[in-house]
């Protein structure tokens, strides 16, 4: 065998993992929160950063600075920029000073109640202390305060309780545990009646008592008590007034005109300005030329984080469009509609690589007439069908619940005849996926469910 040395050129095309590289896929997978808290670790670390709130009214010049942004900035038709003198004023929906108290009056928002309704429920918002309970004794206090029906006041009361976080508006905590249970469409009267009873036996792990007084099995009461540990005991302490931690929408969905916009989150909370020192440094003649590599190489990676923010809003933008344009039947009708839809579509449309959108929907959420909801939301499979389009398997869930909701009580439905039920709708699918969604779903299986009932 002849061994033959020599040297011969190739060409190749090849992905170098940079450090501004991994930063900019970094980011992109960030939630909004999270974003944040990189702006507030980059801060730290780089001197030529600075940060600052909507309240400073300190303004920088970034133009020469960065003039190539808008080089790379994504405008769509549909996105909506914001401007004091538009009719959607992007400041009234979503608050500077952000607490629990603001979080839950901008839900209240898109609720369609008139404005006494709405003054009513901001009211009992206001009455909430900051674990989200509401002290009984405040109730007759609005009522009279308001001058208002006991009705209208229980009403409005029972709006907030849907609210999130899961749990707020109860007077104690075992009504904030069963409106946690109702939110999430979780029926079991001994479990109810378990909350309301036997809260401190729990407490005190006298789990035989409690199989005891209900004649269940260890392992049934022992499955209770993790639902209820499941649950929150105060829903609004993680939401700290100075330190807030919920989540935040990056788009807002906006009807107008007859016609959908997409607001974006700008980060109001937090603007990045550059220290002024350092703009002196580098303008001085006279610095030392240490001093000005130092600078130039800080300033250098604070243009990238800003145009790695920049790059994220633009990919944001563009993957909302994509499923506002492909969903449009829910953003008008609601849940029932919504499509199946996979992030291989978006990609192909966008003409991006599908980890891109992967990481582009991470941690992101959108307001909607119909709730906060994740981007991964709208992402799911089709169900074949007997027509020409499928289904998505959030329609089949939302249909499983609803069916099980609405059946006979004393004659629970089984997966059998949900497959039925199914198929008479044109859906083809088996029983195994009927458990699976139903189980998904939190629903005890129909055996149980009667059991539960005639006890």
């Amino acid at each position: 065998m002849e061994i033959d040395y020599g040297l011969d050129l190739t060409q190749s095309q090849n992905l170098v993992m940079t450090t501004k590289l991994m930063q900019s896929l970094k980011i992109l997978s960030m939630s909004t929160l999270e974003l944040e808290s990189e702006i507030k670790r980059q801060a730290e670390e780089n001197p030529i950063i600075e940060i600052e709130t909507k309240n400073d009214e300190r303004q920088v010049d970034w133009e020469k600075y960065i003039k190539d942004i808008q080089k790379h900035t994504y405008k769509d038709k549909n996105e909506f920029a914001y401007n004091i003198d538009n009719e959607v004023n992007f400041e009234n929906m979503i608050k500077s000073t952000q607490n629990l108290y603001d979080y839950l009056k901008n839900q209240i928002g898109y609720y369609k109640i008139d404005k006494d309704e709405r003054k009513v429920c901001e009211y009992i918002i206001d009455s909430l202390d900051e674990n989200g309970y509401l002290n009984a004794q405040n109730e007759e206090i609005i009522i009279e305060k308001l001058k208002i029906d006991s009705s209208i006041y229980n009403k409005c009361k029972e709006y907030v309780q849907l609210l999130e976080p899961n749990g707020v508006g109860g007077n104690n905590l075992e009504e904030c545990l069963l409106i946690q249970l109702r939110n999430l469409d979780v029926k079991d009267k001994l479990l109810e009646q378990i909350i309301k009873e036997d809260l401190n036996s729990i407490g005190s792990r006298k789990i035989k008592l409690i199989c005891k007084k209900y004649n269940i099995s260890e392992n049934q009461c022992m499955d209770y008590v993790q639902i209820i540990k499941n649950l929150d005991p105060k829903p609004g302490k993680i939401y700290n007034l100075n330190d807030v931690s919920y989540i935040k929408p990056d788009v807002i969905i906006k009807k107008v005109n007859d016609d959908f916009i997409i607001i974006a989150n700008e980060f109001n909370d937090i603007n990045i300005q550059i220290n002024s020192f350092y703009e002196k440094i580098l303008n001085n003649k006279n610095s030392d030329k240490e001093a000005k590599e130092f600078v130039k190489d800080r300033l250098d990676g604070a243009l990238s984080l800003i145009k790695n923010i920049q790059n994220r809003k633009c990919t944001t933008i563009k993957i909302a469009n994509s499923i506002l344009n492909k969903q449009k039947d829910f953003f008008e009708k609601g849940l029932d509609y919504i499509k199946p839809m996979k992030m291989q579509e978006v990609a192909d449309e966008l003409e991006l690589h599908q980890s891109t959108i992967s990481r582009g929907v991470n941690g992101k959420y959108m307001l909607t007439p119909f709730g906060m909801f994740e981007f991964k939301y709208f992402f799911s499979n089709g169900l074949e069908t007997k027509g020409t389009e499928d289904v998505s398997a959030i329609s089949i869930k939302k249909f499983i619940r609803d069916t099980i909701k609405n059946e006979d009580k004393s004659k629970p439905l089984s997966d059998e005849k949900i497959k039925v039920l199914l198929n008479d709708q044109g859906i083809n699918m088996a029983r195994r996926t009927v458990a699976k969604y139903r189980e998904e779903l939190g629903i005890l299986p129909s055996s149980k469910r009667k059991t539960l009932i005639s006890k």
